[in-house]
């Protein structure tokens, strides 16, 4: 073999070398950014709970009616905060500390639990009205969520008495007895009273001078 036939050969090689070089980069960077990516999406995505709708201060949400408030998303890691809501802790029901806008994302600081409100009081007795009992609902429609505050109307005079203050309505029903959603209008009421006022609230009740100021 002449020395032309020679160096013909060895670039045949070298050629072959290069390009054997280049699909085998090809294939590694391949496999690489593909694992790359399947991690990074690992790694950036994460499953959270989010506010489904506006969530009102004082409902009481619990493991019969959470999934009307909340929801799962897939979110990217980076937007998660260290400590995320986890159903847990609706063992007892909690509340929100404020009012808590849709697509929030939930933290159990957003929360209180709802016995924490009960220890406020000294005796709490769980009362409820149909809102035809009133004789008038000063500020407007109520729903749950709501704080109000009821008043004894005197029948002579016209003058109200404060009978309960801060009163938060825990849940709303409609005339059927369901449970309503957040925002939605009610007829039946469930609250929260101290057992030293459930006498004058339902004979307010039987005597049709009760009304109510919503004050959120």
């Amino acid at each position: 073999m002449n020395n032309k036939n020679v160096k013909k050969e060895m670039h045949r090689v070298k050629l072959g070398i290069y390009i054997a070089a280049l699909i085998t980069a090809a294939g590694v960077f391949a496999i690489m950014t593909y694992l790359q990516r399947v991690s990074l999406s690992d790694f950036e995505k994460r499953e959270i709970y989010v506010a489904s709708t506006d969530i009102p201060e004082g409902v009481v949400i619990d493991h019969d009616n959470y999934t009307d408030y909340l929801t799962i998303k897939s979110v990217d890691a980076g937007c998660v905060p260290e400590i995320v809501f986890d159903v847990s802790i609706l063992e007892n029901g909690v509340t929100p500390s404020f009012d808590i806008e849709k697509g929030t994302v939930l933290t159990p600081t957003m929360f209180s639990g709802y016995d924490e409100h009960l220890a406020q009081m000294k005796e709490p007795v769980l009362a409820g009205f149909k809102a035809d009992d009133l004789s008038k609902v000063a500020s407007g429609v109520l729903r749950a969520g709501d704080i109000i505050d009821i008043y004894s109307g005197d029948p002579v005079t016209g003058e109200g008495k404060l009978l309960c203050g801060d009163v938060y309505i825990e849940r709303g029903y409609d005339g059927s007895g369901n449970e309503v959603s957040v925002g939605d209008s009610a007829m039946m009421f469930n609250i929260w009273l101290e057992s030293e006022n459930v006498a004058d609230f339902y004979d307010g009740l039987s005597s049709g001078s009760l009304y109510v100021v919503r004050k959120t």
